[in-house]
C-alpha cells in the first residue's frame, strides 16, 4: 500500500476521532443548557422560545417537536463513524462506503424536511396559545447547495470505480 493510501487512512481516523469529540461536546452543551439554564439551544425558532418562556406550553410537547432533529443528528454520526471506519480501512470506493455515503444523503435530505415539518408544527402549536402567528419557513439554500454536492461526489465516486475496475481488466 502506497504512502498517500497510508496517509488518507490515518486521516480518516483522525476525523473519526474528531466527529465522536464534537458530538460528544454539542450534546454535554444541549445538556448543560438544559438542566443548568433551563434553556433549549437546538432550537432557534422564535416561535420555539417564545413557547419554550410560556408557562402554559407544554415543554415535552416542544421537545417532542425537537425529537427529529436528534435522531437525524444520532444517525448521522453513526453512518458518518462507519463510513470514515471503511476509509479508515482503506476501502473508499467499495459498496459498504458508498452505501454509507448514500444513508448520509438520505438523513441530510430529511433533515431539510424535518426543518420545514417542525416550522409547520411549533406554528400550529404557537396558534393554540396565541393570537397571532408568524410563519416563517427554514429553507437553507446553503442545506440545499450541500445536498447538490453531495450527489455530485456521489456520481463522481461512482465514475471513479467504474474507471478502476476498467483498469484493473486492462491490466
Amino acid at each position: 500500500m502506497n504512502a498517500s493510501m497510508q496517509k488518507l487512512m490515518k486521516i480518516s481516523g483522525f476525523f473519526r476521532v474528531l466527529v465522536l469529540v464534537a458530538t460528544a461536546v454539542i450534546l454535554v452543551y444541549l445538556g448543560y443548557n438544559y438542566w443548568v439554564h433551563d434553556e433549549f439551544r437546538r432550537a432557534n425558532s422564535m416561535l420555539f422560545n417564545e413557547l419554550w418562556y410560556d408557562g402554559q406550553a407544554s415543554r415535552g410537547v416542544l421537545l417532542a417537536i425537537q425529537s427529529p432533529h436528534l435522531l437525524s443528528l444520532i444517525l448521522g454520526v453513526y453512518w458518518l463513524q462507519k463510513l470514515l471506519s471503511y476509509f479508515q480501512q482503506g476501502l473508499f470506493f467499495g459498496n459498504q462506503a458508498m452505501s454509507c455515503y448514500l444513508w448520509l444523503i438520505w438523513i441530510k435530505l430529511a433533515d431539510f424536511g424535518i426543518d420545514i415539518v417542525q416550522s409547520l408544527v411549533t406554528a400550529y402549536y404557537h396558534g393554540q396559545f396565541y393570537d397571532e402567528t408568524h410563519l416563517m419557513l427554514p429553507i437553507d439554500f446553503g442545506n440545499i447547495t450541500t445536498l447538490l454536492l453531495m450527489l455530485l461526489i456521489v456520481y463522481l465516486l461512482k465514475a471513479a470505480k467504474e474507471i478502476e475496475a476498467e483498469n484493473k481488466e486492462f491490466i
